[in-house]
């Protein structure tokens, strides 16, 4: 894996054991695997979270969005929150522990209280249109450019990306990028991510 970050982000379709089948092919490929769990409850989590250790894939490779006590107890990767979560200051307590804890944002203003706040990078976007976020205009790369004035954390910029368009976001200034039906549903999901990879590698030797 190179110095650009490939987070991979569960679509909530899938069983644990779909999951798992396909996190443990993609896992060496990518800095993490969040799993994004609307509908789940914090104890089903937990119990899918135990499931996919079991089934090997490494705690390390692992990120939950929204509660940082399975991060802990489970000694995973990471944290990923909300962009209307509290100030992080508030968030020690029950952060204490967690590796790395990054945040959604939508402004450069955002990214930039984040920063100060304490937050290891940003998620931002989305930066082309999406179908998840169907009939709302993407923010583009120029606000990407915008964020990126701001911050030296690091920015993951997700929405709508394909590889063809990894190029294109680095240079705007992310430091990764964030994927999921590009993964999770296409054909190969391993051929999928190495096709990523891809990208991000010859960027970083380039």
């Amino acid at each position: 894996m190179s110095g650009y970050e490939l987070h991979v982000i569960s679509n909530g379709k899938l069983s644990w054991t779909e999951l798992a089948a396909t996190a443990a092919q993609i896992y060496p490929h990518v800095t993490a695997i969040h799993i994004r769990e609307k509908t789940k409850s914090l104890d089903e989590i937990f119990l899918g979270v135990q499931f996919l250790l079991e089934t090997g894939i490494p705690a390390k490779s692992l990120y939950i969005n929204g509660f940082p006590s399975i991060v802990t107890a489970a000694g995973l990767g990471g944290l990923q929150l909300q962009g209307s979560t509290p100030p992080l200051s508030t968030l020690r307590e029950f952060c204490q522990g967690v590796q790395r804890t990054g945040v959604s944002i939508h402004s450069a203003e955002e990214a930039k209280q984040r920063e100060q706040e304490g937050a290891h990078y940003v998620m931002f976007g989305h930066i082309f249109a999406s179908s998840s976020k169907e009939g709302i205009p993407p923010r583009g790369l120029g606000a990407l450019r915008g964020v990126a004035a701001q911050v030296t954390i690091p920015i993951i910029a997700i929405g709508g990306m394909r590889p063809e368009r990894v190029s294109s976001v680095l240079e705007a200034g992310a430091s990764g990028v964030a994927v999921m039906s590009g993964i999770w549903e296409a054909e190969d999901p391993l051929e999928a991510v190495k096709a990523y990879a891809k990208v991000l590698e010859r960027k970083e030797v380039g």
